[in-house]
């Protein structure tokens, strides 16, 4: 069907049959990487030419829901929301089809935000899409809404109200006998009971989790967490030990089903074939652009070339005109020879006359010749001067562009030196290894538990900071991850003598705001180590976020330690020379950066006092353009 469409230049057709392939490879042969492909190369095709909306905003779910399949939840809530725009233009199903589609859309913007920390929008969409039920027939759908609203009331520890929806959607899918979609229903009702410490009916709903006919890997994976952890807490390590190297084995495996490096060569694909469409067109344009001057020129010749001719006939017909009108003189002259000599002479005064003007009228067109002829070879000085005065320009301009480009080149190099000089101050091999410490001493106490969450929260740390170095900006929601996460596993390395306060503005939204990565937590670690870790019974850090202004983010970490004076006393030469290292390195940093995108990146630090000027603490202001 494609091909045909194709050969028939007939474009609904084609993007029709791209779309039912997507379908078929998404389904039937489970190859997520070839079904975007497909709906990608659909929707280049379709956003370039007049479509059918009833299309597109198919294509347009798709793509979202695919993009959630394989966590890249930025593009998957770009494709939802356009598709929640389109499908009101009208889809060309049954009201009851389009009621579902709205929800399942609605439903997929609520896991989005989930994703994304916005709890206020995902609870709103969460929300219009189970309002939207009372108008689907299609139980299979409610089903889905409340297994994933239960999960998001766990994300809420609202574990109660989690379990009434799981439960309602358990009993769809008793009835409906979906038994893969049904274990999923039963890992969730775990994972509730667990939290609020009902361990034996979690046990009961993990155990039936894992042991359904046709269970989904998610629910085995969650299903096995829980008996993990049941076991843990009743010091049954060896079953606890079996179960949780079933979940990581089952994680590791839905981590690598879907190729990220496939991912990113699908995008690249995409943008590559769409930027050849646009040469395409721009070569095709400009071709005809030089066709057209082309014959405009031959067009300009063939016009000179006629009035040249034109006035050379009239130059002969004149000269013809004369040479005739001076033969029949000069025959008249004979047949009047017997004329009186006066007239004779008259006759010949004449015809001298006419032959003077003859003269004169060939030296005009000699001298106009001439005149051509001098006026075409001062054109074409002209001309030579101005092409020599252009090329001379042309060549300046590019060696200063070409100097510029160095100054640049040198500028990047050394942002990225300083960069990779960061992420090895910032994680150092002194850190990772305190850090190995810590799962040591948990382990050694029989700390499971412990050592487990903090494996967990070292692994994600150093995945986001592995992550992050790589991109020269980074969202501000990523870039607090990383930081709440080094906070809790200096708190938990420290027998939580450390405490932290996280704020951050309501009106700051946090995926679209983007900033240098890793750039704040060097100043949390010194106010960690300079200033909280010297006192006795530690301390707390605040870090406030707030957005001035549309193009300024003040960024503000106040700590209630000893104050710089104090700390300066303090000769623990390791943690001075970490620290001012890192210190250092983030100063260039900011210094390179300011040079390179010619803005005005600003750190001042207060050493905050009592009414009796002791030091109190230490507040540090960032302030970073946006």
């Amino acid at each position: 069907m494609v091909e045909y469409a194709q050969q028939c230049k007939n474009v609904e057709f084609e993007v029709k049959g791209l779309f039912q392939q997507s379908l078929y490879h998404r389904n039937f042969k489970l190859n997520t990487e070839e079904a975007l492909r497909l709906n990608l190369k659909a929707y280049k095709i379709i956003e370039n030419s007049d479509h059918d909306p009833q299309v597109f905003w198919r294509i347009c779910y798709n793509l979202g829901d695919l993009y959630i399949s394989v966590k890249e939840y930025d593009n998957a809530l770009n494709y939802f929301q356009k598709a929640d725009i389109l499908i009101n233009a009208g889809t060309g199903l049954s009201a009851t089809s389009t009621e579902a589609y709205i929800g399942s859309i609605w439903q997929g913007m609520a896991i989005i935000y989930t994703k994304h920390k916005n709890y206020t929008l995902a609870e709103q969409y969460f929300l219009k899409a189970i309002d939207k039920l009372q108008y689907i027939s299609i139980k299979a759908s409610h089903a889905n809404i409340y297994d994933d609203y239960s999960a998001y009331l766990q994300s809420q520890e609202r574990y109660n109200e989690a379990i009434a929806y799981s439960k309602k959607a358990e009993a769809i899918w008793i009835g409906l006998n979906k038994q893969e979609s049904l274990s999923t229903s039963r890992s969730n009702l775990a994972l509730s009971y667990l939290a609020i410490n009902d361990l034996d009916v979690a046990y009961q709903y993990g155990t039936m989790a894992v042991q359904s006919p046709s269970p989904s890997l998610n629910a085995i994976q969650y299903g096995q967490l829980v008996l993990y952890k049941i076991e843990s807490k009743r010091s049954n390590w060896k079953s606890s030990l079996q179960h949780f190297e079933k979940y990581i084995a089952i994680r590791d495996s839905l981590d690598k089903k879907f190729n990220a490096e496939a991912l990113y060569k699908i995008q690249s694909r995409f943008d590559m074939e769409r930027v050849e469409l646009k040469n395409a067109q721009a070569k095709e344009l400009q071709e005809k652009e030089i066709l057209t001057m082309r014959q405009q020129n031959e067009f300009d010749k063939l016009k000179t070339a006629t009035e040249k001719q034109r006035f050379l006939d009239q130059v002969t017909s004149d000269k013809l005109k004369r040479q005739i009108e001076i033969q029949a003189l000069r025959e008249q002259a004979t047949k009047d020879r017997i004329s009186t000599y006066e007239e004779k002479s008259k006759q010949e005064e004449l015809i001298n006359d006419l032959k003077i003007k003859d003269l004169e009228q060939e030296k005009v067109l000699e001298n106009r010749s001439r005149n051509a002829l001098g006026v075409g070879l001062l054109f074409a000085m002209i001309l030579g001067f101005m092409l020599l005065w252009y090329n001379r320009k042309l060549r300046a301009n590019n060696q200063e562009l070409k100097a510029k480009n160095e100054i640049i080149k040198d500028v990047t190099q050394r942002v990225h030196s300083t960069e990779i000089a960061a992420l090895r101050a910032q994680m150092n091999p002194h850190f990772i290894f305190n850090c190995l410490n810590s799962i040591q001493y948990f382990t050694a106490k029989n700390d499971s538990e412990s050592a487990s969450n903090y494996l967990s929260k070292f692994s994600k740390l150093i995945r986001l900071v592995l992550e992050n170095s790589r991109s020269e900006k980074v969202t501000l929601q990523n870039e607090l991850e990383t930081l709440r996460l080094y906070i809790e596993m200096e708190a938990m390395r420290f027998q939580n003598k450390l405490s932290y306060k996280l704020n951050v503005a309501s009106d700051i939204d946090l995926e679209y705001v983007q900033i240098p990565p890793l750039l704040l937590q060097p100043f949390v670690e010194n106010a960690i180590w300079h200033g909280l870790m010297q006192k006795e019974d530690g301390g707390t850090i605040v870090v406030e976020v707030t957005q001035k202004n549309n193009s300024l983010l003040q960024v503000v970490v106040t700590d209630d330690g000893i104050g710089r004076q104090k700390s300066a006393e303090f000769k623990s030469k390791t943690a001075t020379k970490n620290k001012s290292f890192g210190m250092k390195v983030t100063a260039e940093r900011i210094e390179l950066i300011n040079q390179l995108y010619k803005t005005v990146t600003e750190v001042k630090i207060i050493d905050l006092k009592n009414e009796e000027g002791l030091a109190v603490g230490t507040k540090v202001i960032i302030e970073i353009p946006i």
